[in-house]
């Protein structure tokens, strides 16, 4: 196998195992292909409980607001577009608030743990295999329209990014994350040289080269943030050592969500974590929306 298919395979592993800490598991299509999890400790603690706890204070997953992300509502009546929507958390996220969902994925394996998160039969929800371009949307269908860290393996980004807005219906509302510079530039020193090759990322993206795409786009930034430096610091950690099974999992990821857990126990905790998403974080974020 080589280094650039294994390095895949890996990735699609993670996700997976982290999908599955995230929400409760999908059909077995998902339990048949998760590595295994991580050793719960004798007093009772899920390191893989970690990622759900940051993310939703992130402003993630916020079912009392019913807001996927800080801002961007979710509610029966939208239909929510899932552009690269990976192993389905954020459409199964849309498709629990009543809206429906379309998504769309490159790659097969992922598209099939996500549409295992519906009935088979469940009218809500459609599944579309494509490399995006086009779109198998209609123009100006989609009220909410997803895109998450897909633009950095995009090698025509205005090309795609019009496709995104062809299929938003007027006012529709995007939220779009890409990774953030500090992070990936960190990577470049540590991670394997295909981690920045095909299909994996092919752009460092910078915040103001991000809010340009969207803007020269036609869409109109509402709100911009970043977060992510419990990811910041998983993925530097990832890389300690050569990584020679699939189903690796080093103990120094579990010491990271020990101490990051402990951070948020303190009274100081919240703003530590704001403090470090803003200096250290993985992702960046644009909520816009089209005229």
């Amino acid at each position: 196998m080589t280094p650039r298919r294994f390095l895949a395979k890996v990735f699609r592993r993670i996700a997976y195992m982290i999908d599955h800490s995230l929400f409760d598991p999908a059909p077995s299509v998902v339990t048949q292909t998760a590595p295994a999890q991580a050793v719960v400790a004798d007093d009772g603690f899920e390191p893989m409980s970690v990622p759900m706890r940051d993310n939703k204070l992130s402003g993630w997953f916020n079912e009392e607001q019913g807001e996927l992300y800080t801002g961007f509502a979710i509610g029966p009546d939208d239909v929510v577009a899932d552009i690269g929507c990976g192993t389905g958390i954020h459409a199964r996220f849309c498709g629990d608030r009543g809206a429906h969902v379309i998504m769309v994925e490159a790659n097969q394996a992922k598209l099939n743990v996500a549409r295992a998160r519906w009935a088979p039969d469940d009218p809500r929800v459609e599944a579309h295999l494509t490399q995006s371009n086009p779109l198998p949307i209609t123009d100006g269908r989609c009220t909410r329209i997803v895109c998450n860290e897909v633009l950095e393996h995009v090698e025509d980004t205005a090309t795609f990014l019009a496709e995104l807005v062809r299929v938003g219906a007027p006012g529709a509302r995007y939220l779009i994350c890409v990774p953030a510079p500090f992070s990936e530039r960190v990577l470049e020193h540590i991670a394997h040289p295909s981690y920045f090759e095909p299909p994996n990322h092919i752009r460092i993206i910078e915040p103001e080269e991000f809010r340009r795409m969207v803007t020269d786009a036609g869409l109109v930034v509402d709100a911009t943030s970043s977060y992510g430096a419990y990811w910041s610091m998983y993925w530097w950690l990832w890389w300690c050592e050569q990584q020679d099974s699939l189903a690796a999992r080093h103990p120094a990821l579990d010491h990271l969500a020990r101490a990051w857990n402990s951070l948020l126990d303190t009274p100081n905790g919240l703003t530590i974590k704001r403090a470090l998403d803003r200096f250290i974080p993985k992702s960046q974020v644009i909520v816009a929306h089209k005229r």
